[in-house]
């Protein structure tokens, strides 16, 4: 009769026993959610005893004194209150984002305990044994029914709250769990002799493990540390505990290219090693916090950490994997400085990390300074989105010398941000890349073909000395599918014939993108639009792609033509930088393309560049990027001279 009464029981604490067995075997997260987990664990194990343990002293009366029987039971009925009120706990640090328990809000939490313990302690048991079913009953059960039912109400009530941050999948758990205890629960009350109480609470902890206690969810196994998952999860709960708080993170630029050239194999061995040295200088646990990125927190004052940083920064320079040098820094939060929420610190490290890619910075405190650059960046971003939904685009327009025809022939139309406000002039440098980012460069291009057509129509410049306007075309733009047909609309709406505009790009595109661009360059060109090379000069310079692509135009950068003209004592570096001008210039033109010079600002270049052979020319010296109405009155003011 006894193992027949216990066999829910003996399944039960099977599962608890697979469930702690597999959370041992795991390294975990050192939350306080996980902290009440483990106490839930616990409380199961004693409550799934404890039941076995009355079953046993109500089918052997005849053995065990009344005394001890009863003093079991009510243990039994007081593991199952505290069963519930850890789990409620439990749940509450989830739907918390791990904060700890203001004083009211613990004293709340604890009466239905302290009340149901106290009725516990001075109700009656009564016991039924019938040779097959063994139970007990009577007063002190409706008080378990009751105190369950506000913990469940207080549940229920965490997990509503619209403001709280319990994910989707954590109330699905929540509400899963609370199903199953609730519907054991029920069963019992109409079926006494089912002993199911400790089940209903194994079956709950299931639920929660599957969705949160399973640390294989917050572990990075090739990088062999807790992955990002686990690092904001630890952030929210380092940051409610209003202690210093510093983010330690070890970035590797060149990552990527040790994958590349090594392999990914050698490359999760490199990822690995920086682990390893990280926690071996820091002594703290490593989260994989982005592709590139590890982390770690520091609670104490960094300013007594930054010998062992130093320390890291020097071993990291005598790493090498595959004949590639490490190439890393390490960067310095002050997270209760310079945020107002945990949430904020993700957009700042990402932010730093892309500032510091090009910066030979060992060693990074985020500062004010760099507070300011951030901020200006979300300004940006903020003007991208209002110029894209409204009016906020401008066209400027460059005047180009025709050096064989002696006048103005062309332009480079050039897209400004309107309306900066406090911000100022917002170049093109700095919007672009974060247009390109955000997915907008698409929306920018369209809108800046647009204005260009718009103005060439009310202006009617087709037909006029103005032979075509130059109109640049982004990397991501070169590869969108159906690239001619999108253009072609915008200029078809206008009237203006694809002739009049030239596509510039730049050499980058040419490099980092194949098949695609190259279908699109044939399609636009079958349209009729023409094509110049950008930048021609800055090191990605193909000349295969060039002849490949048939460009009509190549646009010698300034970095090309400047250092013709600058002053050197002994005229060697001059002289290099003339030989490889001229034989830049030399190239183009032996295959039959036109060039145009950038940068052009004073007479001696002018006249250099012409007498060279260059057919058109670019710059201060004639023009800075002018509105339309300057644009058109510049060309009715010079060319009737020229």
């Amino acid at each position: 009769m006894f193992t027949l009464n216990i066999r829910f029981q003996i399944a039960a604490m099977l599962v608890l026993l697979t469930i702690v067995i597999d959370y041992i075997k795991n390294p975990h997260l050192k939350l306080n959610s996980s902290r009440y987990f483990r106490i839930m664990l616990g409380t199961t194990a004693v409550n799934l005893t404890l039941d076995m343990i009355t079953v046993y002293t109500v089918t052997h009366l005849d053995r065990v004194p009344m005394f001890w029987n009863r003093v079991f039971h009510q243990l039994f009925y007081a593991s199952v209150i505290f069963a519930l009120f850890f789990e409620y706990l439990y749940i509450r640090m989830l739907a918390n984002n791990q904060k700890r328990l203001e004083k009211k809000e613990a004293l709340l939490s604890v009466i239905p305990l302290a009340v149901s313990v106290i009725i516990i302690l001075r109700g009656d048991v009564y016991y039924y044994s019938d040779g097959v079913y063994a139970y007990s009953y009577g007063p002190l059960l409706p008080v378990i029914y009751i105190c369950g039912l506000l913990y469940l109400i207080m549940v229920f009530k965490l997990i509503s709250n619209k403001h709280g941050y319990v994910t989707p999948r954590q109330r699905s758990s929540v509400v899963i769990g609370c199903i199953i205890w609730i519907t054991v629960l029920a069963v019992q009350a109409i079926f006494p002799r089912f002993l199911l109480s400790g089940l209903g609470f194994v079956l709950m902890i299931l639920a929660f493990y599957f969705s949160e206690e399973n640390q294989k969810e917050n572990f990075d196994s090739e990088a062999e540390c807790f992955n990002r998952n686990a690092f904001h999860k630890m952030l929210a709960e380092n940051y409610a505990r209003k202690k210093p708080l510093y983010v330690v993170t070890l970035t590797c630029r060149n990552i990527d290219r040790v994958f590349k050239i090594a392999g990914r194999e050698k490359g999760i061995q490199a990822l690995v090693c920086l682990k390893e040295a990280f926690a071996r200088h820091t002594g703290k646990e490593v989260y994989h916090s982005s592709d590139k990125c590890l982390s770690i927190f520091f609670q104490e004052d960094i300013r007594q950490e930054i010998e062992k940083l130093h320390e890291l920064e020097l071993e990291l320079k005598r790493e090498e994997y595959s004949d590639v040098q490490m190439n890393c820094f390490i960067s310095v939060l002050d997270v209760r400085k310079y945020t107002a929420s945990w949430t904020e610190v993700d957009d700042l490290l990402d932010f730093l990390t892309d500032r510091m890619q090009g910066n030979e910075c060992k060693i990074c405190f985020l500062n004010e300074e760099i507070i300011k650059e951030k901020q200006r960046r979300d300004k940006i971003d903020a003007l991208l989105d209002e110029a894209i939904a409204g009016d906020g685009f401008e066209m400027v327009y460059q005047p180009i010398y025709n050096s064989k025809e002696k006048k103005f022939t062309s332009a480079e139309a050039l897209i400004r941000l309107k309306n900066c406000g406090e911000l100022g002039f917002v170049s093109p440098e700095e919007f672009i890349p974060l247009a390109e980012e955000k997915g907008l460069i698409n929306e920018i291009g369209d809108r800046a073909l647009e204005l260009v057509a718009q103005m060439a129509k009310e202006k009617n410049l087709v037909g006029s000395p103005i032979k075509y306007i130059e109109v640049n075309l982004s990397a991501i733009q070169a590869v969108i599918p159906h690239l001619d047909k999108r253009l072609e609309r915008i200029i078809d709406r206008y009237g203006i014939p694809a002739s009049f505009i030239n596509l510039e790009i730049t050499e980058t595109a040419t490099v980092n993108f194949g098949a695609t661009f190259e279908k699109n360059i044939s399609s636009l060109r079958a349209l009729g639009f023409s094509f110049s090379m950008d930048d021609f000069g800055t090191g990605y310079s193909n000349i295969a792609q060039m002849n490949r692509i048939k460009y009509d135009l190549v646009k010698l950068d300034k970095s090309l033509i400047w250092p013709v003209f600058e002053t050197e004592e002994d005229g060697i570096e001059n002289e290099k930088a003339e030989q490889l001008l001229a034989s830049a210039i030399s190239l183009i033109k032996s295959i039959g393309m036109k060039i145009v010079a950038e940068g052009v600002e004073t007479e001696e270049m002018v006249n250099y560049l012409v007498e060279h052979g260059v057919d058109y020319l670019q710059g201060y010296y004639y023009s800075r990027p002018i509105p339309a109405d300057q644009f058109i009155q510049f060309l009715k003011d010079r060319n009737d001279t020229k």
